[in-house]
Parts: structure tokens; sequence; C-alpha cells
């Protein structure tokens, strides 16, 4: 299957919304919530990190030959 120029923009989008949520879900949130900083909060920080930049990563491939 072939994607559009427009669908493969639309693609990159919603990747690299997934790619910003993951970071706002991972980061950000355990700040408000959990007020112990242990070895929990830096295995988040660290998976965070990780599943975003792939989400970006894919995103940015997608579009790059554009």
């Amino acid at each position: 299957m072939t994607f559009s120029n427009g669908q493969l923009k639309q693609t990159a989008e919603i990747l690299g919304n997934l790619s910003i949520a993951w970071f706002t879900a991972g980061i950000i949130a355990p700040l408000f919530i959990s007020t112990d900083f242990d070895s929990k909060f830096i295995g988040s920080v660290l998976v965070t990190f990780s599943i975003s930049g792939i989400f970006a990563l894919f995103s940015i491939s997608l579009v790059k030959d554009q």
C-alpha cells in the first residue's frame, strides 16, 4: 500500500502528536502525581524519552523525502 504526499504528512503529524503525548504523560504528569523521586521516576523518564524518540524519528522519516 502506498500513501500520497498528503497522507504521509498527516500520518507524520499524528505520530508527532503521539510523541508529544508520550512526553507529557511520562515526564510532566509524574511531577504532579508522585511525591517520591526514586528509581521509578528515573525509569519512567528513560522509557518516555525512548518511546517519544521512536515516534518522533518515525514521523520525521515519513516526510524527509517529501
